[in-house]
């Protein structure tokens, strides 16, 4: 019945599987929870791929047994277009399972049922094993790592290389030039590394005679990376196209292999790219108190409370509406360098802090966990012919701004101050404040 097992087995029983067909013998070996690959040569396998031809043994079940026959040759069982032979732990003996010609009627399999002596009819999923080969089963990962769990890589293509970590605070790029990275742009890279898969095996043992040929010594790129847990880097060298395909060798492996080309953009992705073009450093919903100071003079002082709101002091004095600041904040997450200047003369850094256009502090509120608040001091250069020139007090490079981008932040602090200086509607007679509450308002201003 449509209940019954082809091959029947517990999969916690499974010792090793052989699967034999065109393509030649086919061994897989289960070593604790892991499988290898012992014939036609031993390599890892791939974990999802083991697992699907267990689940497709597994849902292989009899829709009409045909009883013993003596003509295996009129359902292509003779000899068999696969086979499959289980070893289990609870069974001296291995059960085995042949799969011949598709049945013309009910897409449909003829199989030889475990014993040898009985033709059934099966789900045509069993079918599969006739197309199985060394390369469908066989790890194919070029490197394997977890992206969420990277320290630290560098991407080397000729005469340039890029390296990056990830401390606490995210991403940052080390060489060329100290400064924070792109974190969506570098996980992508990473992801892209992770689920990269050998399209085919072209040579399984080479000597560096070999590696010219597939445009591997020198490589295009060579990728080392280093995950939490490791003690050493792991590396894969990326060659130049070679005969219209592209080939890959991971450092400490035999194999040379094919791979697809769409990776090549990925592993090209440049400097300017890699790093972070957001000036805004700190959260956006998470600052708690703003200090912009304009051409040197005083300060204007956003601190938001509790409930939301926002009070300013310093050069104008007042409260503001909540959608007043988080304009402003918008505008400074819009910030975007449009360019850069790695190594800007120190006497450009002095004078535009000792007189910046705009001298921005940007307090965060504390971590819950840690009691720690993240700050960052920005200095905005005085807009001119399209661009301003900014930088990260903390980080040396000089980004420049679209200049339409930083007068619109001036001018929202222009409206700011505006709006906490100007008179406040008195409290309706209605309001539930008390006289006592109100009258420190009459004497609150001293005599001069």
């Amino acid at each position: 019945g449509a209940d019954e097992r082809a091959i029947p087995f517990e999969r916690a029983d499974l010792k090793a599987i052989t699967i034999a067909n065109e393509h030649g013998p086919l061994g897989l070996k289960k070593d604790g929870e892991a499988w290898t690959i012992t014939a036609p040569l031993a390599t890892a396998a791939d974990r999802d791929a083991v697992e699907g031809l267990i689940a497709s043994l597994e849902s292989a079940r009899v829709e009409r047994r045909l009883g013993a026959q003596t003509d295996l040759k009129a359902y292509g069982l003779d000899p068999a277009a696969a086979t499959v032979t289980l070893d289990l732990a609870s069974s001296p003996a291995p059960v085995k399972l042949a799969v011949g010609e598709s049945n013309p009627i009910g897409g449909t399999r003829f199989v030889l049922l475990p014993g040898g002596t009985e033709v059934a009819v099966v789900g045509a999923s069993i079918g599969d094993l006739v197309s199985k080969d060394l390369l469908s089963l066989r790890d194919k990962t070029l490197l394997s790592f977890d992206a969420w769990k990277v320290q630290r890589f560098a991407i080397e293509r000729g005469r340039e290389t890029i390296r990056l970590s990830k401390p606490e605070d995210g991403w940052k790029i080390e060489q060329p030039v100290e400064t924070p990275a792109d974190g969506p742009t570098v996980s992508d890279l990473l992801s892209a590394v992770e689920r990269l898969q050998a399209r085919e095996f072209v040579l399984e043992t080479a000597t560096d005679r070999d590696l010219p040929r597939y445009g591997l010594a020198p490589p295009a790129a060579r990728l080392s990376l280093r995950q939490e847990g490791w003690d050493a880097d792991r590396t894969v060298l990326f060659g130049k196209p070679a005969g219209g395909d592209r080939y890959a060798r991971t450092v400490g492996r035999d194999p040379v292999v094919k791979i697809p080309d769409d990776i090549w953009p990925k592993l090209h992705t440049g400097l300017f790219d890699l790093r972070r073009k957001d000036l805004l450093g700190v959260g956006q919903y998470k600052i708690e108190t703003i200090t912009a100071a304009r051409d040197g003079g005083a300060a204007l002082v956003l601190a938001r409370q509790k409930d939301g709101g926002w009070l300013v002091s310093g050069k104008a004095a007042g409260s503001i509406k909540s959608e007043t600041a988080d304009a402003l904040l918008r505008l400074l997450a819009a910030l975007k360098a449009v360019a850069f200047d790695d190594h800007p003369p120190v006497t450009l850094r002095a004078s535009l802090s000792r007189r910046p256009g705009l001298d921005l502090l940007l307090q965060e509120e504390k971590d819950a966990t840690t009691g720690s608040a993240k700050s960052q001091h920005l200095v905005i250069g005085t807009p001119r012919a399209g661009r301003a020139p900014a930088f990260d007090m903390a980080w040396r490079p000089l980004a420049f701004l679209p200049q339409n981008e930083v007068e619109a932040v001036l001018h929202q602090l222009d409206l700011i101050g505006a709006e906490a200086a100007a008179p406040k509607p008195a409290a309706s007679p209605s309001a539930s404040a008390s006289p006592a509450a109100a009258a420190p308002d009459a004497s609150a201003t001293p005599s001069q």
